[in-house]
């Protein structure tokens, strides 16, 4: 299909428990990029907890400038988050500076925004 796998890893920790408001998560986490674009395509396999299935965490994802702008003018409108704004440090050094967080929209979809970095998931 012409995607290129840019990064995979397991990752969990403190950050991605607030973030994803699943307490102790554990997951496997995989990029692929559409090869001669700038669009990616994120995979996660949840781990653990083993016992939830994470079907409800399908989402989709909004790069923005200023991830906390973003975060500020949701709150304002009383939009439900499921964490504030979260940057990932001391996970891997290519998905370390990622700042993001997840709202859900009126029809329970999920929302990710986030602002990127220089080569965010480059090998």
């Amino acid at each position: 299909m012409g995607l290129e796998s840019t990064f995979e890893e397991e990752i969990g920790g403190e950050q991605f428990s607030k973030i994803t408001a699943i307490p102790n998560v554990k997951l496997r986490f995989a990029v692929l990029r559409v090869k001669d674009s700038d669009m990616i395509i994120e995979l996660a396999q949840f781990i653990h907890p083993p016992e939830i299935i994470h079907n409800d965490f399908r989402h989709i994802a909004f790069e923005v400038k200023d991830v906390d702008d973003v975060y500020d003018m949701l709150k304002e409108k009383s939009v439900e988050t499921l964490s504030e704004p979260v940057t990932i440090s001391n996970c891997h050094p290519n998905i370390d500076g990622k700042r993001f967080f997840y709202f859900k929209d009126p029809d329970g979809n999920l929302i990710e925004i986030f602002r990127s970095r220089e080569n965010l998931y480059s090998n």
